[in-house]
């Protein structure tokens, strides 16, 4: 038997998508057979980061796959930029929103499938990109998990508050809308106007869908996560809301937090503990 249950693999390829190479890493069980048809998980990481996070995870998914709260998968990260990245599609530029939803999955396939299921998880911006890429077809995906999202307690630019929109999020938020205020692309790119768009096919999908997020988060996002729960609770969404009291951003629950989301995941691929 390995000593360690998943191995990791880095490599990068040239995205037609983003226009420029991207790196990528992967998580696989170290004794996968040939043909095995495994779940993929995608992982999406947070601002001002890149796929060398799902190291720093790795351990996680070690510990809940050998607890039996996490089924034999491959998990894979590839690296986006922040500022001209933040998981979306950009007019006439990178489409980094295409790179994550289908040619990554496509490229892993053709490298390490075949693949079952496909589920999504994510971390601050990578919590946003997460939900968005879900919402917009929930029929593909078995689980989106987003730990303390980058979404606005509001669905048009005009309705959040300046005080939502700190560093970071401030260049989300313009981003969103194309950078001229185009209430039409902010909405197309909300998870919230997601969820609106797309609500029958989410419904339909019985999609899983995990929304966490620390009720002391220095950004502001619990905002954002109880406005965005309000609205799928609204539309008929099942889901789960988790507020933590006392949590920020990061801080020490961060880990723990993750460590849920992650075996929110796995039981929705089928894990038992």
């Amino acid at each position: 038997m390995p000593t360690t249950p998943l191995h990791l693999v880095e490599d990068r390829f040239a995205s037609a998508s983003a226009g420029r190479d991207v790196d990528h890493r992967v998580l696989l069980p170290a004794d996968r057979a040939e043909g095995e048809r495994l779940p993929l998980v995608l992982h999406l990481h947070g601002a001002m980061s890149s796929a060398a996070s799902l190291e720093l995870a790795r351990p996680l998914y070690e510990d809940l796959h050998r607890r039996g709260e996490f089924p034999r998968a491959v998990v894979a990260c590839v690296s986006t930029p922040t500022l001209d990245g933040f998981y979306l599609d950009r007019p006439g530029g990178a489409a980094w929103e295409t790179l994550v939803a289908e040619e990554f999955p496509a490229r892993l396939a053709a490298a390490h499938g075949p693949f079952g299921e496909t589920a999504l998880i994510g971390a601050s911006m990578g919590g946003y990109g997460a939900l968005k890429i879900a919402f917009r077809d929930p029929g593909r995906f078995a689980a989106v998990a987003a730990v303390s999202p980058a979404v606005f307690p509001g669905e048009t630019p005009a309705e959040v508050p300046e005080a939502n929109l700190p560093s970071v999020l401030g260049e989300l938020h313009r981003a969103m809308a194309h950078g001229r205020g185009d209430v039409a692309a902010y909405t197309a790119n909300s998870v919230q106007g997601r969820a609106r768009r797309h609500a029958d096919a989410i419904r339909a999908a019985a999609l899983p869908v995990l929304v966490d997020c620390g009720a002391a988060d220095e950004f502001l996002l619990h905002e954002g996560a109880a406005h965005l729960h309000e609205v799928l609770d609204g539309l008929g969404i099942a889901h789960t809301f988790r507020l933590v009291d006392g949590a920020g951003h990061l801080g020490p629950e961060a880990e723990a937090r993750t460590r849920e989301a992650i075996r929110f995941v796995g039981a929705a691929l089928g894990a038992r503990p």
